[in-house]
């Protein structure tokens, strides 16, 4: 009996996931109801300064000198991937 109840009244009172979420984007718990934004990260090398890729391009030297010695060089710096591909000696 009470199966048959509950089945009654789910087919009459239909819940609709539209009625019970929230809306995209919407953060009660913030002051104007609005997500905070990620922040986007730098992937470009047009997105860093002069002064920041030449620091970038000491700590690569650093990488590469410390995996292949002193005489090896940065082939590339990838700012997308955040990698660095260094030269080893001899090349």
């Amino acid at each position: 009996m009470r199966s048959v109840f509950l089945i009654l009244v789910l087919t009459l009172f239909p819940i609709s996931h539209a009625t019970t979420a929230t809306a995209a984007g919407y953060c009660p718990s913030q002051k104007d109801g609005k997500c905070p934004q990620k922040k986007k990260i730098s992937k470009k090398r047009s997105d860093f300064t002069e002064v920041q890729r030449a620091k970038f391009m000491e700590s690569a030297r650093a990488i590469c000198t410390k995996k292949y010695g002193a005489s090896s060089r940065v082939h590339r710096l990838d700012y997308a991937k955040w990698t660095v591909i260094c030269e080893p000696p001899g090349y």
